[in-house]
Parts: structure tokens; sequence; C-alpha cells
């Protein structure tokens, strides 16, 4: 059994989509806002803002409980495509000197996921193992997926992963115009049981995946 659900951001509104119950919805984007505490909004980068608008939205945590996992104990996949430095090689335009000015505010802001993580431990007390990997490989990433479950004393799976995929694609990187791209913003979030199949895990990812034409110009 797998549950994934996913947010598309911009600037007017949230487009929420429940993949395995085929629902979806949509908010005003002054509504996702509030999905974040005031005092937590500003501080935090925009694909920290939609883990919490998903987690909140979806009520994660009564999910989690709901299939039998610990909320303050269940392991966390990142899967993010682009961080640190993968971003900058392939969409940057020509001028080094202005890509590495930039970078150090690109890299510390909007693009290292550990700060999804580390936001979600905070949030909802997860203190789980948590494993970011960037790469657009679905046999890499599945292999992630399968490392971060417990096992019982006979080594086989047991509870439930967190996977999640969060970007925040921005028009520059400090003063550098970024070439092939176009800001985005988006989301997703599966809930992966022990039961789960490698059939509907790939299935799971290939939805994560399929956000990134938002990224297309």
């Amino acid at each position: 059994m797998c549950k994934t659900f996913t947010c598309v951001l911009s600037d007017k509104e949230a487009t929420f989509a429940d993949l395995k119950g085929g629902n979806a919805s949509s908010m005003p984007r002054k509504s996702f806002d509030g999905l974040i505490g005031r005092r937590q909004r500003n501080k935090l980068s925009t694909a920290t803002r939609i883990a919490g608008g998903l987690y909140s939205h979806f009520k994660l945590t009564a999910l989690l409980e709901e299939l039998g996992a610990d909320p303050a104990d269940t392991p966390i996949v990142i899967c993010n495509r682009y961080a640190n430095w993968d971003y900058v090689a392939d969409a940057m335009c020509g001028d080094l000197r202005m890509t590495l000015d930039g970078v150090n505010n690109y890299v510390a802001t909007a693009w290292f996921p550990a700060t999804v993580q580390g936001y979600l431990t905070i949030e909802h007390g997860n203190k789980g193992e948590a494993i970011t990997i960037a790469s657009a490989d679905p046999d890499m990433k599945a292999a992630a997926i399968d490392s971060a479950f417990k096992r019982d004393a006979r080594g086989a799976r047991k509870g439930v992963v967190i996977v999640g995929t969060f970007e925040a694609v921005p028009g520059q990187i400090g003063g550098v115009t970024v070439d092939d791209a176009r800001p985005c913003a988006f989301g997703a979030f599966s809930l992966v049981t022990a039961e789960t199949t490698e059939t509907q895990v790939e299935t799971a990812l290939s939805a994560h995946q399929e956000l990134y034409s938002n990224v297309a110009a």
C-alpha cells in the first residue's frame, strides 16, 4: 500500500492532489501560507513551506497512525533531483564568476533538503532516520527507500517510510538568470508501507518525477 500526495504552488494558489484517492483541490496562496505559523513562515524556504503545507493539509500525522506507524519515529527519505551543485551545473548561464557569487545564497536557502528534514523533526517531533538523495535514477531512489525501513528479527521490513520531493526553482540565483528553467515550486509526499510492492514504489516515484515537468521552459 502506498499513498501519494502532491502540491504545485504558484503566486496565486496551491493545487493539491491525492493520487490514490483521485482527488484534487486548490486554495488561494494566502490560505496556503496560513498552514504555516506566521512566526515560522518567513524563516522557512519555499520548499520547506510546501512540505509543511502538505503535511498539515493532508493530516499526515493521523495517516501515519492509521497505518500503524509511530509519527515520532518514522524514517524519511527526501528524493530531490536537484541539490547544491547539480542545478547550477545543469541550468546556469555562462558567467562562472557570477555563478559562483550566487552559489552560497542558493545552497543556504531554497535548495538544501536537510532543512525539510529539520523542519519535520522540530514541528512534528519525528526523530526517525533521515536520508537525502539527489538523483533522477529510480533504482537508486528505490534502494534508498528500501534501506530506510526498520527490520524485524528476521530482516523483514516493517512500519512506514515517508518519501518526499520538494523543489523551489528560482528565476535567478544571486544576480544570474536561470537559462533553461522557469520559476516553479512543487512537492510530494508518499507514505510507503512495508507491504508496498516494487511496482507501487515505481508508480509513486514516477508521480514525484512527473512534477519536474513544471521546470521545463
